[in-house]
């Protein structure tokens, strides 16, 4: 090949190079864009159980498991809708986190997720999950159980009603709940009704304060909470969705900024009830000690009497002095 037809190949090769790279670039794009593949698992009245692996029996110890809990909700709020979600359970931290990269920054870190958009849950397999599998995919379905019922649910609602119902407090939670209600005895839920907080650290104490909320709304207030449920149900037959603030309001027949102005003098309260708690942990954890340091002193008290003389000792002493 001479000199000359070597610069016009090159010449070509490197006219092309943008052409081969643009396809290069569409298919990376097109492959990205392509949802991964996903196995049905389950379908029922509930969900539809995807997986991008084929079925394994976790997943359907988790789809058996998973229908208890979902009827059980279902019959506790007297509401059952039509519509079932699409769950996908997702192996591998790469696919998850594609899934999840343009969501919110708080799905960063999250074991599942809720999007609101295609209204599917996504959640990671067991073998990623250091928390209660079940009880997270019961968080994330409530999360679409309300967005289904509700218009402009607020967020500490949708946060509250999906930690407490999927019975994530707990005792522990609850006394972390208890300590930061005496450090910040205002309650923030109506400034943070549609955002979350921007700091990392202030996420589980919102977790909480959003659960406790929501078992206020409940346990405070047990006939307004069950005037509430009936509204979403008539609607729910009706094929309507509740507004949110009407409903609350026509149930409980306040305000939603007075609720949360009552909310936090109880929580306020709640704080109080942790001194007290951690009191009686300090007074327990001590007794024993305490215990053992009465019984010590009562011991050198006694070692320090004088010895008393014995039954038959006394006898021979008397009889000895009779004449």
């Amino acid at each position: 090949m001479s000199t000359k037809q070597g610069r016009q190949g090159y010449i070509c090769y490197v006219r092309s190079l943008p052409k081969k790279l643009l396809c290069l670039v569409l298919y990376l794009f097109i492959a990205h864009m392509m949802p991964a593949t996903h196995f049905l698992v389950v379908s029922n009245s509930y969900y539809d159980l995807y997986s991008n692996k084929p079925a394994s029996p976790a997943d359907y110890d988790l789809s058996k498991a998973l229908d208890g809990k979902i009827g059980d909700l279902q019959m506790q709020f007297g509401v059952y809708p039509d519509a079932k979600v699409p769950i996908y359970i997702v192996y591998g931290e790469d696919e998850y986190r594609s899934l999840s990269e343009d969501s919110a920054s708080i799905v960063e870190f999250s074991e599942a997720f809720y999007n609101s958009k295609e209204g599917a849950i996504f959640a990671r397999s067991k073998d990623q999950v250091s928390d209660n599998h079940l009880k997270i995919m019961v968080h994330e379905y409530i999360h679409w159980y309300i967005e289904e019922l509700f218009i402009q649910a607020p967020l500490w609602f949708h946060e509250g009603m999906a930690t407490y119902f999927s019975q994530q407090l707990g005792y522990e939670r609850y006394l972390i709940y208890l300590k930061e209600s005496l450090i910040q005895p205002q309650s923030d839920l109506f400034r943070m009704s549609y955002r979350y907080p921007e700091n990392r650290e202030d996420w589980p104490h919102f977790y909480l304060s959003s659960a406790m909320a929501t078992h206020y709304m409940q346990d405070r207030f047990p006939a307004q909470w069950q005037s509430f449920w009936n509204q979403v149900a008539a609607n729910n037959k009706a094929g309507k969705r509740s507004i949110f603030s009407q409903t609350f309001a026509q149930s409980y027949q306040t305000s939603l900024w007075d609720f949360h102005t009552s909310f936090g003098s109880y929580s306020k309260r709640q704080g109080y009830l942790y001194l007290f708690v951690a009191l009686n942990t300090v007074v327990f954890a001590f007794l024993p000690f305490v215990m053992f340091a009465i019984a010590r002193k009562r011991r050198r008290r006694m070692q320090g009497l004088p010895d008393l003389p014995l039954e038959d000792e006394a006898d021979d002493e008397e009889s000895a002095d009779r004449p």
